[in-house]
């Protein structure tokens, strides 16, 4: 007799694992056991004292502050959000602003607001992997845009001129793996095709105020259609706070404000008002840059000397993207090798691009000088032993 199994995964419950939290588990075990592990696979900026912020907290939690606070965030924070623009010569209306539970559910909002069922939404390869599945969550098909790796995956945003019929597109300057920066030329070419063919525009542009050589620009610079999302997690130092922004156009705000109360009820309410003292920080938030240029310049040096040298250096964010490709064709086993034989944790670049991912590895240089020191030490060596 067979019997209908009753709690059976919806199809759109399968998406791919978030692999650099599998990576994550692994060293958490592995750390367990009373063994050091050098946590170069988490995109997490350093975690350095902030008395400003720290007091703020403590006299956020002596308020005794009411749980629930509106929707779209507290008034006090997106007003100081449209500041933060107008300080960069962009004007965003305050209500065109919504906080929100992380970028993550700036990302669901944004899906859930502008895209039905079936709709193409494209992203650029190599690319931050919860795109993708939170597209595919969603039933949203995914349209990938390759990059070649004779160019070292640097993304090249003319190829886009071969998908005007895509009802979405998915941008990130610095972009999270490769450490591009996408110059005011590329940013305004994007912006006025998508306009021109009616394409939806989402900027992810978290990574601001990390960047080096090149300088980034919100595309909130070129006009109002486009959707931005930002982020207190990676500029701001404040990763598990689950606290982001988006700023929309004001047609999509009564359907982002009833989706928000519905999904999310509302923002951390702590985290919302100690958000606000986080804009007073910019001098120490700059000199956390400072430490990532020294790392990143650290890492560039060392592995141009070893037979791993074939890497880009990032303009912008914290992570390298490696080519291994002569190496391997199972990145996902060599971070496995690699973790248990050093002690240094890396991270698949399956994560990021499912064609040719198996042959890459992303590095994350947002740690302190002194363990980023110890850990290229340790690659170094491996490396040079291993090829």
């Amino acid at each position: 007799m067979n019997i209908k199994k009753k709690y059976l995964p919806s199809k759109r419950s399968f998406v791919d694992s978030f692999l650099v939290m599998d990576v994550l588990s692994e060293s958490k075990k592995i750390e367990s056991l009373g063994n050091k592990v050098f946590h170069l696979e988490l995109g997490e900026p350093l975690n350095r004292k902030n008395e400003l912020i720290n007091k703020e907290i403590q006299r956020l939690v002596d308020l005794n502050l009411p749980g629930y606070s509106p929707s779209n965030g507290i008034p006090e924070l997106r007003d100081r959000i449209s500041e933060f623009y107008s300080n960069k010569s962009i004007n965003i209306n305050p209500e065109q602003v919504f906080v929100t539970s992380g970028s993550s559910g700036a990302f669901v909002l944004v899906f859930l607001a502008c895209f039905d069922p079936g709709d193409d939404v494209a992203i650029f390869s190599p690319s931050y992997p919860a795109y993708r599945n939170i597209l595919k969550s969603l039933n949203l098909n995914v349209v990938e845009i390759y990059s070649s790796m004779k160019e070292k995956f640097m993304i090249d945003l003319k190829k886009i001129t071969k998908y005007k019929k895509i009802k979405g597109l998915i941008i990130s300057s610095p972009n999270n793996p490769n450490g591009q920066i996408f110059t005011f030329e590329e940013l305004k070419f994007i912006y006025e095709f998508c306009k021109k063919n009616s394409i939806i525009l989402i900027s992810d542009e978290i990574y601001h105020g990390i960047e080096y050589e090149k300088k980034t620009y919100s595309l909130n610079l070129f006009g109002d259609d486009v959707i931005v999302i930002n982020s207190f997690s990676k500029y701001f130092c404040m990763p598990g706070w689950r606290l982001g922004w988006v700023t929309i156009p004001t047609s999509l705000k009564d359907n982002f404000l009833k989706l928000s109360q519905n999904l999310f009820i509302s923002s951390n309410n702590i985290a919302q008002y100690a958000a606000i003292k986080s804009f007073e920080n910019v001098n120490y938030f700059n000199k956390n840059v400072e430490i990532y240029l020294k790392n990143r310049n650290l890492i560039y040096k060392s592995f141009r000397n070893t037979p791993w040298n074939n890497i880009s250096n990032p303009m912008g964010g914290f992570y390298f993207y490696l080519d291994v490709s002569k190496f391997t064709n199972e990145s996902q086993n060599l971070v496995k090798k690699i973790l248990k034989e050093t002690g240094v944790a890396l991270t698949s670049g399956l994560d990021f691009d499912p064609k040719n991912g198996h042959k890459t590895i992303r590095l994350s240089f947002s740690s302190n000088h002194s363990i980023i020191k110890e850990a290229t030490k340790r690659l170094v060596k491996w490396i040079k032993k291993s090829y």
